[in-house]
């Protein structure tokens, strides 16, 4: 197991009493849980920074759809739904 750090936060009281409630019904540390979160918002974090660059990378190549080829194309998915 990779070593490990202790980390300092300041959280809402009501955010604690909740994690202190999911620790319990789920038999893991609140140290456990606060882990998976920041691992969890981490990695999304992530995925959103690379899409974002992605887009610019794109818009830069000039690769882009205006506005109305895509209200279109979404409106053509809303109507196969209904």
């Amino acid at each position: 197991m990779p070593k490990s750090i202790t980390l300092a936060a300041r959280v809402d009281v009501d955010l604690d009493i909740e994690l202190g409630r999911l620790a319990t019904v789920t038999g893991r540390s609140k140290s456990w849980l606060v882990n998976e979160a920041l691992r969890s918002f981490v990695a999304n974090e992530r995925q959103f920074l690379a899409a974002v660059e992605a887009g610019k990378q794109a818009l830069r190549e000039g690769r882009t759809i205006d506005h109305a080829t895509v209200v279109a194309a979404f409106d053509r998915l809303v109507a196969t739904t209904q």
